[in-house]
């Protein structure tokens, strides 16, 4: 089994990643019982308090059951995970986010955005759409970051005026991921392309042209994924 010694700081923290690793790897399968706290302990060179806490954390975070004096198991997580195991699986793995989670993320933004143009177009006012102006134009700067942050910004108040109560705080969730995507994005194909994107789609919302809308938040997210291939290959 892939484990290794843990060193440095933050124990309790790399054991909770490792064994979400190996987990989301499919090394560690749905209904396999871990090593004993023993043997983990003797593993992992850490000490048994380190071993219980990293245990309880990943219990919270859905990725294993904790059966008292039975062990500890593999939990389903595609089926009984919550929205902290959502973002685990989406976290960073070795300083980058893992390609599977990126799509999946993809994925959900381009269903939330969609789902967000289509509602603002029928219930936001013209007040709230002209609103919108200094969240468009904060995105036409110099510093991929700041770019980054501000189309988050831009589309997280779409879902605020969308008038969905869910979808601002589902958007809220992928904050962290989104903008590491974006600001990485702003470095490959510059600020500038993606600042004429959110022009283009506040123009169709202007125009309330729903098709228009839909159609260039398909368009965004379908070159994202192209992107993201290009650069994993």
């Amino acid at each position: 089994m892939g484990f290794t010694k843990i060193s440095n700081q933050s124990l309790t923290n790399q054991v909770v990643v490792q064994v979400e690793d190996l987990i989301l790897s499919g090394e560690l399968k749905v209904g396999e019982k871990l090593p004993s706290a023993r043997d983990l302990c003797e593993m992992l060179g850490v000490s048994r308090p380190v071993i219980s806490a990293a245990m309880i954390e990943l219990s919270k975070l859905g990725f294993v059951r904790i059966s008292p004096r039975q062990g500890i198991y593999v939990e389903d997580y595609m089926r009984k995970g919550t929205i902290e195991t959502m973002t685990a699986a989406m976290g960073h793995h070795k300083g980058a986010i893992k390609k599977e989670g990126i799509i999946s993320l993809l994925q959900v933004r381009s269903a939330i955005e969609s789902l967000c143009v289509k509602l603002v177009i029928e219930v936001a006012t013209e007040e709230q759409l002209r609103a919108m102006v200094p969240l468009l134009e904060a995105i036409d700067v110099e510093d991929s970051k700041a770019a980054a942050e501000a189309m988050f910004a831009f589309h997280h108040e779409l879902a605020v005026i969308s008038g969905n109560m869910l979808l601002p705080l589902m958007y809220y969730s992928f904050k962290t991921q989104s903008t590491l995507l974006w600001e990485q994005s702003c470095r490959q194909i510059g600020i500038k392309e993606h600042y004429e994107q959110k022009r283009q789609l506040y123009q169709a919302l202007l125009k309330r042209d729903k098709r228009e809308a839909e159609s260039l938040v398909s368009e965004s997210i379908a070159y994202a994924v192209k992107q993201l291939s290009y650069m994993m290959q």
